[in-house]
């Protein structure tokens, strides 16, 4: 998945899972989807009007919530049969469970998604304004709410598989979702040295973006934990993630020494443009999964001969350097 690409105005999230710390392809896919009324599901804590940047909602509680513990077997049995539930990330979390007739009903929730259409969202779950979309094809449905502006970040549900009326169970799930943040939120124990409450736009300051970038911005955020810097001649993605020791899971990708003790897996191309993609461990986060930094570079003019991965790879040493140490 290319750190540099925006989301797009309808853009629908299609996260294959293997097993439970298996690999995941988190490319997005983008599919004419067609928007649909959301039923009204209020729940019984959150009345009258809907509104964003609610306090239980906020950028910081959102970043720490365990998206798996927010998908209790209580919740998901509302809608059919839970099977064993997946992480994916820090915020992404997916059930591939049945519903009440046996049939395929999968459930992924990502919390903390920048929301390209939130002023779409005339109606109400929770007391959030919400959305709801669903591809031409009947097999997905995306519920959405809208938990802050100015970036808008909000919570999805994706339901898909060959269940009936999977916009019912993505509105079902989302509206018990809401309410268990509301009163009970599930919360990640925050390890030291982790990149899990981190703001990947403040990771890097402007010394250290401008030699690779030019002139840049404050970073334009992908979601809670990954954010993109774009001038229009050279571009840069940084994500924090979890998943596969890149050890391990980036068997293919040419070992670098960034110093301090760390490896780094890169991958470039040089065409008409020149990218580089690299990654290393940061910390471990369980099951042999880790802690990631991910970075993604893209320069559209290279010089002749010009390799884009020095700029990556000084961008990666400062990180090393300024991230907190486990």
């Amino acid at each position: 998945m290319r750190g540099i690409l925006l989301a797009a105005t309808a853009v629908a999230i299609m996260v294959v899972v293997s097993a439970c710390g298996g690999t995941v392809d988190t490319a997005k896919v983008t599919y004419t989807r067609t928007t649909v009324p959301a039923g009204q599901a209020n729940t019984a804590t959150a009345t009258g009007a809907p509104r964003s940047n609610d306090p239980a909602f906020t950028v910081e509680k959102l970043r720490t919530l365990d998206p798996c513990k927010l998908l209790t077997n209580d919740i998901l049995a509302s809608v059919g049969k839970p099977a064993k539930s997946n992480r994916n990330d820090f915020g992404e979390c997916s059930n591939y469970m049945a519903d009440p007739d046996g049939s395929d009903l999968n459930i992924t929730l990502t919390v903390g998604d920048s929301i390209t259409n939130a002023t779409d969202a005339q109606q109400n779950i929770g007391g959030l304004p919400a959305l709801e979309s669903e591809l031409d094809s009947g097999d997905a449905c995306f519920i959405t709410v809208v938990t802050s502006t100015s970036p808008n970040f909000g919570i999805v549900i994706q339901a898909g598989g060959a269940a009936k009326d999977l916009c019912k169970a993505g509105r079902t799930v989302m509206t018990a979702v809401v309410d268990l943040i509301r009163t009970n939120p599930p919360e990640y124990d925050v390890a030291k040295g982790t990149l899990l409450d981190l703001d990947p736009c403040q990771a890097l300051d402007r010394a250290a973006i401008t030699p690779a970038v030019g002139t840049a911005d404050e970073g334009s955020p992908y979601n809670l934990h990954w954010c993109n810097w774009n001038t229009g001649t050279a571009s840069l993605g940084l994500w924090f993630r979890v998943g596969l020791d890149p050890k391990t899971g980036a068997s293919d990708a040419k070992t670098v020494d960034l110093g301090s003790g760390v490896t780094g897996y890169q991958k470039a191309t040089a065409s008409g443009v020149a990218s580089c993609e690299l990654q290393f461990a940061h910390r471990p986060f369980g099951s042999g999964d880790a802690e990631i930094v991910h970075l993604f570079y893209d320069k559209q003019k290279p010089a002749k001969g010009e390799d884009p991965c020095v700029a990556t790879q000084a961008l990666a040493k400062t990180l090393i350097s300024t991230l907190p140490k486990p």
